[in-house]
């Protein structure tokens, strides 16, 4: 029931399916949807929290954020980690569209793994950790068609994400990064 959810979510947006719909994707009765979750916002809120939750085990399992590495590999591995839920983000962004604060209770887990992630690079600044955070949803979620639209180099643009990114969450890393190398 939440991956046919989050199916209908990602494909028509929060107001465009109904409860009967879901079933039909999961091919049960629609009874069976009332009686494990209630309303339409119950199933989409449990579905938003379960992906959220399986994104920010994803980014865990990983190891992509441990240190050991430079801040531009770890912020290229999440990317890696992120980009295999494409649905997720649809379905996110979809929901937030719609109806943003019916989206927030549900996505606590990734909007915590975003903020712990870069919490502390730029002291006090929860304005560039949300900055961070829109930069990397907007490559997973615009980042192809952009790329295809203007004929862009995929990698180059991608490794400029990557740039801003560490700048954003540690103003001054590619400059120092790059005095080091010479």
């Amino acid at each position: 029931m939440l991956a046919a959810t989050r199916d209908l979510v990602a494909e028509r947006g929060l107001d465009r399916f109904s409860v009967r719909d879901i079933a039909a994707r999961a091919d049960i009765n629609h009874a069976l949807v009332h009686r494990y979750f209630g309303t339409k916002a119950e199933v989409v809120e449990q579905m938003l929290a379960e992906e959220s939750k399986a994104v920010a085990d994803a980014v865990a399992a990983s190891g992509a954020a441990v240190g050991g590495s430079s801040l531009d590999e770890i912020i290229g591995s999440l990317l890696e980690v992120l980009s295999d839920r494409p649905t997720y983000w649809r379905s996110l962004a979809n929901a937030v569209l719609d109806e943003p604060d019916a989206a927030v209770p549900g996505t606590t887990r990734t909007t915590e793994m975003f903020a712990g992630l870069w919490r502390g690079g730029s002291p006090g600044s929860a304005d560039a950790t949300a900055l961070a955070g829109v930069t990397v949803l907007g490559w997973l979620i615009f980042g192809d068609f952009m790329v295809n639209s203007t004929d862009a180099d995929a990698d180059a643009v991608r490794r400029l994400v990557i740039e801003q990114v560490c700048e954003l969450v540690a103003p001054g890393y590619q400059r120092s990064r790059t005095a080091s190398n010479g």
